[in-house]
């Protein structure tokens, strides 16, 4: 007797039945994969389809079809589930987006000029103009000299959009991509979504084009609602394959216009809530942090919850629980970082690495001095654009010279004595706004003066700083944090996660949220805030295949409260007794 399917797997057959639809009659699709649904299964369940029914003829043709990834791990798994079939071209925004623009070499260096500010036309002028110059991408910055013209990360995206915006190119892109998938539609470059909603959706030509993603689980666009693209047929996929009954249903409660069904529907597990209400002390009020317990309060609030769990059976080895602490503070005080998180008024600054200076340390330095440490050359002169020219053994020894030095101060220096020592090598150079920074100091002394920038006030400050807290905000970012930009949570699972509310966060005003979803309308002034901590909360939450627990340690609001009891039900809300 055949075992019936289960809710989960009717619900996302009828997805994937409307998506091959879409496939047959050559339409724009979009498939909106909430929590633990098996999105990138449907991708790849679609490219299958695309390489039975159509491999042969694309690769005949010269053709391919492009599926765009954001992540180089997405790109990898799609490429090794397909078997790396030569009808399918799966790449990162990036390396497709420069493998595209990369032969248009003349149009490119027009770019150049047409979009150059004030600091790169400086730079430009002072390389002898644009001429017959290669364009390259593989520094990550920009640069110009005789010879050459490197571009910068955010350039490759743009130039790609820009070129879509051409006739001649996009006769081109739609003969080469006849078929064109989007992983993540919802983090792609907005420029990138945009050219390609008004050049091939709109006017109905070019390649069928499928995206896969979920608005709600975007964390860093400001476009947070579900993005109308004309003539892109909507699927949900209503389902659920990570979850107990009792979690899908706090994530049912919280958006109910996508309701998922579970795998299993008799699987126990449990989804509870713990607040600190029951605090009758003083409560802090600290930047974004408004009624906050005090610090030794918090930790035994932590504690406490932590121990309740632990009598029910919870056991908080990492292999079996996570714990998401979606708090700054707490986390860089943790992590070993807190001087730099002083330092940052906007903690996103750090996560999101949006100061040139924390990229260029965590995305750069700090992989070159791993890699030199593990013997990984190869690798190291990667990620410096190359291996360099040694035509003696001085060249060699003053390389390794060089790199010992650079690795011990990683380890023992500053911020400030590696940056000095950088500039002194060149092993690998500072980008230009670093070194803009570094000439700016020169100018003006060593001393703070009274009307230079904010901006270069912090860069004195962070100067100071143990390197040693780079390398703590970098562990941090790749692997213990639901914000990091490679969505090192986002997609993950675990058997058990405690959630931790606190503030600190500018961008996450935990009650204010809690409050809101009980709010008719929304104001427009805080409609970014409430969707930026609703995504964080609905990815969070989602993360326990069997057991959640969230902790709130903020006062909350009567309003807060009912929205509480609204998503997991008054029997599973638990005070936290805490004295005075």
């Amino acid at each position: 007797m055949n075992k019936p399917k289960s809710p989960a797997l009717i619900a996302a057959e009828a997805a994937q039945a409307k998506l091959d639809a879409c496939l047959d009659a050559q339409a724009n699709f979009r498939l909106e994969a909430g929590a633990g649904a098996g999105k990138t299964y449907s991708l790849v369940a679609a490219l299958k389809k695309i390489i039975a029914e159509k491999g042969y003829a694309l690769m005949h043709a010269g053709q391919q079809v492009a599926c765009i990834t954001y992540t180089e791990v997405a790109r990898k798994e799609i490429a090794n589930d397909i078997e790396e079939r030569p009808a399918i071209l799966v790449n990162t925004i990036h390396g497709f987006g420069w493998a595209f623009i990369s032969r248009f070499q003349k149009a490119l260096r027009q770019l150049v000029l047409d979009t150059a500010d004030e600091k790169r036309q400086k730079l430009i002028d002072e390389a002898g103009g644009i001429h017959d110059q290669r364009v390259d991408y593989s520094f990550g910055f920009f640069g110009v000299d005789e010879a050459r013209i490197t571009l910068h990360h955010d350039d490759v995206p743009a130039y790609l959009a820009a070129l879509l915006g051409n006739p001649k190119f996009q006769r081109i892109f739609a003969s080469l991509y006849p078929v064109l998938f989007i992983d993540e539609y919802q983090d792609t470059d907005p420029l990138v979504m945009d050219a390609l909603s008004d050049h091939f959706f709109e006017p109905r030509v070019g390649p069928i084009t499928g995206l896969f993603g979920d608005h709600w689980q975007t964390i860093y666009r400001k476009d947070y609602e579900l993005t109308a693209f004309p003539h892109v047929e909507g699927i949900d996929k209503g389902s659920n394959f990570r979850s107990v009954q009792v979690i899908v249903d706090v994530l049912n409660r919280l958006r109910p216009e996508l309701m998922q069904e579970v795998d299993d529907p008799d699987v126990a597990g449990e989804a509870r809530f713990f607040h600190c209400n029951s605090f009758a002390g003083e409560r802090v009020d600290r930047p974004h942090a408004r009624r906050e317990l005090p610090d030794t309060v918090l930790a035994d609030a932590i504690a406490r919850t932590k121990q309740t769990l632990s009598d029910d059976g919870w056991n908080f080895e990492p292999a079996t629980t996570k714990i998401l602490m979606l708090t700054h503070n707490v986390i860089a005080a943790e992590r070993g970082y807190r001087t730099l998180a002083s330092i940052y008024d906007h903690k996103d600054a750090l996560v999101k690495k949006e100061d040139a200076v924390i990229a260029f340390l965590v995305d750069m330095i700090g992989p070159v001095c791993d890699a030199y440490a593990a013997g990984k050359h190869g690798a190291m002169f990667a990620l410096m654009g190359g291996i360099p020219t040694i035509r003696k053994a001085a060249d060699k020894a003053s390389w390794r010279q060089d790199m010992e030095q650079l690795a011990e101060l990683c380890v023992n220096g500053s911020i400030g004595q590696v940056l000095d020592h950088l500039k002194e090598t060149r092993r690998p150079r500072l980008p230009d706004r670093v070194a803009a920074h570094e000439e700016d100091i020169a100018r003006l002394g060593p001393e703070v003066t009274e009307d230079e920038p904010n901006s270069l006030k912090r860069y004195r400050q962070l100067r100071e700083v143990a390197f040693s807290e780079i390398v703590a905000l970098s562990q941090f970012i790749n692997g213990f944090t639901p914000f990091a930009t490679q969505h090192s949570v986002k997609g993950a699972e675990f058997d058990d996660v405690l959630v931790i509310l606190s503030g600190g966060w500018n961008h996450y005003n935990w009650p204010k949220f809690l409050e809101l979803c009980e709010a008719e309308n929304i104001a427009a002034k805080d409609k970014g805030g409430f969707y930026r901590a609703r995504n964080l909360f609905y990815v969070a939450i989602s993360r326990p295949k069997r057991r959640l627990a969230v902790l709130a340690t903020q006062a909350l609001s009567a309003t807060a409260m009912a929205t509480v009891e609204k998503l997991f039900l008054a029997e599973n809300i638990v005070a936290v007794p805490l004295g005075e």
